[in-house]
C-alpha cells in the first residue's frame, strides 16, 4: 500500500495570513476607541449627579453649623464657599442665601444654595443644568 500524502488546506494558511496581520490591529484600535469614548460620555452623564450629591452633603453639614450659631456667620459662609470652590464648583455660578442674623431657640433657619451646571456632550450639545438646594431647620441656640 502506498500512503498519500493529504496536504491540509485552511483558509488561515500561512499564504493568506498577511491581512490578518494589517486587519487585527485596526478592529482592535476602533475597540478600543469605541469604548473610550463611551466611558467618557459616562463620565460626563454622571458628573453632574455626583456634583448635585457633594453640594448636598455640604449643604447639611453647614444647616447643623446654623442650628449651632443660630445662623450662618461671615466667617462661616466664607468656610461654606471655600469649601465648594475647593470641590470643583465655580464662584460665578454658584449662590447662597441664608438666615443671617441669629435666631433664637426654635426659631426657622434655612439655606439655600443653587448652581448652574454646564453639561458639554459633543453628539447632544451644551446644557444647562440647574441644581437648587433649600434646607430648613430650626435654631437650637
Amino acid at each position: 500500500m502506498k500512503k498519500r500524502n493529504f496536504k491540509f488546506i485552511s483558509k488561515f494558511s500561512k499564504e493568506k495570513r498577511g491581512s490578518e496581520i494589517i486587519t487585527t490591529p485596526i478592529i482592535i484600535a476602533m475597540g478600543m476607541l469605541l469604548v473610550s469614548t463611551l466611558i467618557v460620555f459616562a463620565i460626563n452623564i454622571l458628573k453632574p449627579y455626583i456634583l448635585y450629591e457633594k453640594l448636598s452633603s455640604t449643604c447639611m453639614k453647614y444647616v447643623f453649623v446654623m442650628e449651632e450659631f443660630g445662623y450662618l456667620t461671615r466667617i462661616e459662609k466664607r468656610n461654606l464657599e471655600n469649601e465648594l470652590l475647593e470641590q470643583g464648583f465655580e464662584k460665578s455660578k454658584l449662590k447662597i442665601s441664608c438666615t443671617d442674623t441669629r435666631q433664637t431657640y426654635g426659631h426657622p433657619i434655612y439655606l439655600n444654595i443653587s448652581y448652574t451646571y454646564q453639561l458639554k456632550l459633543p453628539a447632544i450639545g451644551d446644557r444647562n443644568i440647574p441644581m437648587n438646594l433649600n434646607r430648613e431647620s430650626v435654631s437650637k441656640r
